[in-house]
Formats: C-alpha cells, sequence, structure tokens
C-alpha cells in the first residue's frame, strides 16, 4: 500500500508537469503540445523502474533457513562434547533478548517518536489495495478487448492493392516521410476511419470509401499517415496503460483525452499545411463525423479521423486563420526533452518519506566488529507478512518502502544467538540502529544413572588429541568454539538410592576465558512427576562435578572470550 501511494504521488507530480507545460504552449502549435504530452506520459509509465531501480543494489533477497544451532543427542554418561549453540532463548518470540530493555550497545536514532498503529489501519490497507487491484484487472480487460476488437476489425477486412487508393497513398507517404509503409483496408464498419499499429501501421476504412472523391481521399490519407508517422497509436496503447493502473486518478483521464484531442488537433494542422483549405477540411470533417453517427458507435482504442467528441472545437480550431500551425522543429524537440526528461526523473527518484519508512544499520559482534552477511527477517505483526534480507559484507542491511505498522526483526547469524526486536512505525520515519549480536551458548545434556558402581575418575584428554583439536578449531573463522579438556561425571548421591526417584538439575553456569568453569545459578532440581524441588544433593552432585570442567576458551576474532553455558542434568534410578 505505501508504495502504490508513494508511485501515485510521484505520478501525479509528472502528469501534472506535463498538463502544465502543455498549457504554458498554448499558444503554440498543437504539435508542440502533444509533444510535450508524449513525453508526460512515457516519463510518468518509467516512473515505477526509476523508483524501484535505486533501492536494487543495496541489499539481496534470499531465503533465511534456520539459525539456530541444535544440543546434541542425550547420552547416558557424560562425554566430551564439541561446541554448539543453543536454541533460540525462551520468551525471545516477542521482544528478543529482554523484554522492553535494548540490547547492550545498541544505538537507535528516530526521527520522531511513532505511535503503534492499529489493525484497522492495516485492513484498510488490505482493502485499499484489493480495490486498486479489481480496478486496475477490469480496466485492463476493456483494453485488451478493444484490442481484440481491432484485431477482428483487421481480419474481417479487404486488403486494397490496386486501384487509385493505393497510388495516392504511396504519392502521399513519400511526400510525408513515412518509410515503414501502411496496409489500406476496406472494413465493415460504416463510417469507421482509424490507424493503428506500429510496425506496420493498418489504416481503416469504410468499404463507402471506394465512391469518395479524390479530393475526399486526399484529405482523409494526409491525416491518417500523419497518425502513423507521428506513431500515435503506441502513445495512445501507453496513455491507455497509465489509465488502467491509476484508474483512480483523474490525472490518468485527463492526460489521455487531452493527448487524443492534441493527436486530431496535430494531423489537421499537417492536412491544412499541404494546401487543403480550411473550408474544405472541415466540410469533410463534418460529413464523415455526420456519416459514422448513423450508425451504433463501439470504442476501440485506436485513433478516429470523425470522432463526434470535440468535434465542433477541431472545426472551429480549423477556420481560425490565427491558428498556429508550425510544426515542431528539431531544436524544440531537443529543448523540450532536455527540461521535461530531467524533471520527471527527478520527481520518479524522490523518496516520499511522508508515505513510507524504513529500518537499517549495521550488525555488529559483542566486540564491535562487524557480522558479514547477516540473516534478517522482518515481520509486520497486523499482516504477518515477512520480508528477508541478508546484508552485505560490512553487516549493512536496509528495509525500506515500510508502511506505518508494528515489527519485529529477527537477526541471525551462525555461532551467535538470535536477536529479537520490536520496532513501531509511522508514515516516513527513518531508523538507524545498530545491532549487536551476542555469542552463542553450549548446551549439555546428561543422564545419571543409578549403577550402584562407584564414581569415575576425571577425565583429561591427551596432549595429541588437545593438538588436534585446536588445529581444527583454529582454522580460520570470526569464531573458535570451546573444547573441552577435563571431563568429570556427575554421581548419583547416596542418599537418593533406593528411592526410585527420577529428577532433573539445570545449570546455567559459564566458561571463562582461563578455561574454568563457574556455576552462575541453579535453576531447578525438580521431581519429573511432580514437578516440585526434592533432594538438592542432586544439585549439589551436578555444580560438583561442572565445577571441575575445564576447557580450551571460546575465541572471538582471536581473543578469548566468556561463554554462557547450560547443562542439563537427570537423574535416573
Amino acid at each position: 500500500m505505501s508504495v502504490l501511494a508513494a508511485l501515485t504521488v510521484k505520478v501525479s507530480a509528472i502528469l501534472l508537469l506535463a498538463l502544465g507545460g502543455a498549457f504554458c504552449l498554448r499558444a503554440k502549435s498543437a504539435a508542440a503540445r502533444h509533444w510535450v504530452l508524449a513525453i508526460g506520459i512515457v516519463s510518468a509509465c518509467l516512473a515505477p523502474a526509476v523508483h524501484v531501480l535505486p533501492t536494487l543494489p543495496v541489499l539481496q533477497v534470499v531465503p533465511v533457513g534456520p539459525l539456530a544451532w541444535s544440543a546434541g543427542p542425550v547420552s547416558d554418561a557424560l562425554r566430551l562434547r564439541p561446541y554448539v549453540p543453543l536454541r533460540e532463548p525462551a520468551g525471545a518470540g516477542a521482544v528478543g533478548p529482554a523484554a522492553g530493555r535494548e540490547p547492550q550497545g545498541a544505538r537507535l536514532a528516530r526521527s520522531r517518536p511513532a505511535d503503534a498503529p492499529t489493525a484497522f489501519d492495516a485492513a484498510i490497507g488490505r482493502w485499499a489495495v484489493t480495490v486498486w487491484l479489481a480496478g486496475a484487472v477490469a480496466s485492463a480487460g476493456v483494453l485488451l478487448v478493444g484490442l481484440a476488437r481491432l484485431r477482428w476489425l483487421r481480419m474481417s477486412s479487404s486488403h486494397v492493392t490496386d486501384g487509385p487508393w493505393p497510388r495516392l497513398c504511396g504519392d502521399l507517404e513519400r511526400l510525408s516521410g513515412l518509410t515503414r509503409g501502411v496496409d489500406l483496408l476496406f472494413g465493415p464498419r460504416h463510417g469507421l476511419v482509424a490507424t493503428w499499429g506500429w510496425r506496420r501501421p493498418a489504416v481503416m476504412l469504410p468499404a463507402a470509401a471506394a465512391e469518395w472523391s479524390p479530393e475526399r481521399m486526399r484529405v482523409v490519407l494526409l491525416h491518417e499517415l500523419a497518425h502513423a508517422r507521428r506513431g500515435d497509436w503506441l502513445l495512445q496503447m501507453a496513455a491507455e496503460a497509465l489509465r488502467c493502473v491509476w484508474w483512480f486518478n483523474p490525472l490518468a483521464w485527463i492526460i489521455r483525452a487531452r493527448l487524443r484531442r492534441e493527436s486530431e488537433h496535430a494531423a489537421d494542422d499537417v492536412v491544412l499545411a499541404q494546401g487543403v483549405p480550411a473550408t474544405t477540411c472541415a466540410t469533410h470533417l463534418v460529413d464523415l463525423a455526420r456519416e459514422a453517427g448513423k450508425h451504433r458507435r463501439t470504442w476501440l482504442p485506436a485513433p478516429a479521423m470523425a470522432r463526434p467528441s470535440h468535434l465542433e472545437r477541431r472545426v472551429s480550431t480549423m477556420l481560425n486563420p490565427l491558428t498556429n500551425r508550425l510544426p515542431l522543429t528539431r531544436p524544440g524537440r531537443c529543448w523540450s526533452l532536455a527540461a521535461l526528461v530531467p524533471a520527471s526523473m527527478l520527481v520518479a527518484g524522490l523518496h516520499v518519506d511522508a508515505q513510507t519508512a524504513r529500518i537499517a544499520g549495521t550488525v555488529v559482534d559483542q566486540a564491535g566488529q562487524v557480522v558479514q552477511n547477516p540473516g534478517l527477517t522482518l515481520t509486520n505483526r497486523a499482516t504477518v507478512e515477512q520480508l528477508r534480507v541478508t546484508g552485505d559484507d560490512a553487516g549493512r542491511f536496509e528495509f525500506a518502502d515500510l508502511g506505518p505498522s508494528e515489527y519485529s526483526l529477527m537477526v541471525g547469524k551462525p555461532g551467535f544467538e538470535r536477536l529479537f526486536r520490536r520496532f513501531s512505525l509511522e508514515g516516513g520515519e527513518q531508523i538507524e540502529e545498530e545491532l549487536v549480536l551476542r555469542l552463542g551458548s553450549v548446551e549439555e545434556t546428561i543422564v545419571v544413572t543409578d549403577t550402584g558402581e562407584s564414581p569415575t575418575a576425571a577425565r583429561t584428554i591427551s596432549e595429541a588429541t588437545r593438538a588436534r583439536y585446536l588445529e581444527h578449531r583454529n582454522q580460520g573463522g570470526t569464531i573458535a568454539p570451546p573444547i573441552k579438556i577435563r571431563d568429570q561425571a556427575p554421581v548419583y548421591p547416596a542418599s537418593v538410592r533406593g528411592s526410585g526417584f527420577e529428577g532433573k538439575v539445570v545449570l546455567e553456569a559459564q566458561i571463562k576465558t582461563d578455561g574454568t568453569v563457574e556455576v552462575l545459578q541453579v535453576l531447578a532440581p525438580v521431581d519429573l512427576a511432580t514437578m516440585t524441588t526434592v533432594y538438592p544433593d542432586l544439585a549439589r552432585s551436578a555444580v560438583e562435578a561442572v565445577g571441575g570442567w575445564r576447557y580450551e576458551p571460546t575465541l572471538l576474532h582471536g581473543v578469548p572470550v566468556d561463554t554462557r553455558m547450560t547443562i542439563s542434568v537427570t537423574f535416573r534410578p
């Protein structure tokens, strides 16, 4: 919806510019006004491409796969495990690492405060887009029906290949400088005189044209060949396409009608410039319009010479000796192109900040270094639509042309913990943010079974094994995961033996930069059946074992860093 609104503003500005230029040239010839209107229509048709092109090189839209790491399988006894990241943190689905609190180091700059939009606003946007799409499809359908009628007329008409018409047409083609040639057709419609087509235009004449006088034949052919030489049908199709897309915009209808009117006036001027008296041209025009009015009219997407609309204006213009009928010169075309095209492209390239919002920034790690090619997913919380992008090598990302709504942003990169943020955007709001990713966590899952045997001693890997692990780990990359070099299994407490109790202990710990493990918190020694806290000896056994572990610490950019770890210990009888 926001893109459609922005493009509507830009297209309207371009059309107003063209209509204003034509108004300023009201004392000039119809050919000059037609040329200015044509430039405006072509520029308006190109405006969507100019609007989109500046944003294409910024980011590459790619699918985002799972970004979380998975833990290793459950084992019967404690084993040495490689570094594995933690799954998505509980409760982070809405806001992020800490609900209602920005991550440390994040910097946010807003253009103005934003109020959270309602779901009603999103529903209105969807309704508006649906109505626009329905109107565009209906308008395009009408245009396609008209083109099908033209095709049927061409197939059902007879080609005129001999007689006075082809000879006169050939002479006038050479006189007007038309090199493509035309197909002369006698059609089944009474009073219809029209020209359409681009590579080889078709000039449609009524069957009664075989009885016309040479004077009328010359007037009609001069008029229709003027349309063919200037490519009026192709310009009219561009105006029709513009009207189909922006059917709700009155400017699209106005410039379409104005282009058709100036096209007829310019063709009339070409006829008069060949020495045809104004009274003679006007008389033939009125006679043709009278003949066409006797029969039922069907709309056709092609310039028709005797169209009843604006007939009085055309006749009065023909008979006015003060009317400027000079053709547009080549310098005049160049000057108008140099003035209108840059102005139109400038309007098309402008961002309508009042209509669209933007979220951009950089993703860095906890050491302040950029995270290359992070994956980001932005979700519109009202419509559940998602935008997925991948940042560049400098960690830069951008979400442009966003409508007013509430958004959730998820940032992920293998080796780091997912980051979740929430934004409430107003129209035109610009957000520039630095997002800080924290290192992922190590997860250990241990099962301790009461076998009645004596506890095993701590195990330390050999120097040779340690050297192989270090060589494999330090082959390169931003993150070098920790390696456990000393392992100690928890023991099933003697105070619990024989009770048949099965319990679980969850520990939050930290691998320090010197490789030691510090237990930060005991989350739960829980009875899995009754969900009550029992047997503190289970927690004590787990804490004692974990405290004896030793690691080669995690390296971030070659520097040792603390690493969070979660250990789940299940005690089974």
